[in-house]
């Protein structure tokens, strides 16, 4: 198994900080004080590359902070699926965030 760089983007205007915190030892570990904070680009957007490993499904979630109090949520407050990726070369990972718990 090797690593392969992959780009995660989220766009969301409710958050001026975004983390995400997954499965694998490069998002945390499902620990969210070990989230992974994504820098804000010029449009708005926030990103980051990791390397994570390919052959293995990795599964993440989007934070506003370093707390599990703080996790993504759908338009109606409901709660949401883990990201599920492949990593595979060249991947850029596109999700968009309605709003975070309060």
């Amino acid at each position: 198994m090797s690593n392969v760089s992959v780009k995660i983007v989220v766009r969301t205007s409710a958050s001026s900080k975004v983390l995400i915190v997954g499965n694998v030892p490069a998002l945390g570990g499902w620990d969210p004080s070990k989230a992974v904070e994504l820098k804000k680009e010029q449009d708005g957007s926030f990103s980051v590359s990791k390397m994570l490993p390919t052959g293995q499904i990795v599964e993440f979630k989007i934070l506003c902070d370093k707390s599990w109090d703080k996790v993504e949520k759908g338009v109606y407050n409901e709660e949401i699926k883990n990201h599920i990726i492949s990593p595979e070369k060249g991947l850029v990972a596109e999700y968009d965030v309605a709003r975070f718990n309060k």
